[in-house]
């Protein structure tokens, strides 16, 4: 009987260099998935008020002011990935909204400081529960033979690009 345990070292180099077709149905499937998300996410905040309220990076950003410790609006922009100038028009929008309050930062008069007001803490909670439903039912639409193995696939992927 053949033994047919994968050979780790086969596997490496088959994979580090994946043939012409493979490639280019890996790039049709990233291309339909991704377009796919932004389809879904132009559809996400119909019918609830507050999400809809602000853009995906402009959470993305609150997000990011939650995280740090005094963020300045430089360093929110480069966690976000984003120029100082739109962070700080994207700040102001929500700071019309009433969802991000700005300051002089005490360590340093140059610097502003972000913070998020209770309006912004009830909107990013809103949306946090929206995502987490809308995962829910994509989650519940994979066999659950196949949970453990897309888990496994999300989690290279996620590496494959901080690495890159």
């Amino acid at each position: 009987m053949l033994d047919e345990t994968p050979d780790p070292c086969t596997e490496q180099r088959e994979r580090a260099q994946p043939n012409a077709a493979e490639l280019e149905e890996f790039q049709r499937v990233w291309t339909e998935l991704i377009n796919a998300a932004l389809h879904a996410r132009s559809r996400g905040g119909h019918g609830h008020r507050g999400a809809e309220e602000i853009t995906l990076t402009q959470s993305l950003l609150m997000e990011a002011v939650r995280g740090m410790d005094h963020p300045s609006v430089g360093a929110v922009a480069h966690i976000v990935g984003v120029s100082s100038p739109s962070a700080t028009r994207m700040i102001q929008q929500l700071e019309r909204k009433g969802m991000v309050a700005r300051r002089r930062s005490e360590r340093d008069e140059r610097s502003t400081v972000v913070t998020i007001t209770a309006e912004g803490e009830r909107v990013l909670a809103e949306r946090r529960k929206y995502m987490e439903q809308k995962q829910k039912q994509v989650f519940d639409a994979i066999r659950p033979s196949l949970r453990p193995f897309v888990l496994d696939v999300l989690r290279d992927l996620r590496a494959a690009i901080d690495d890159n």
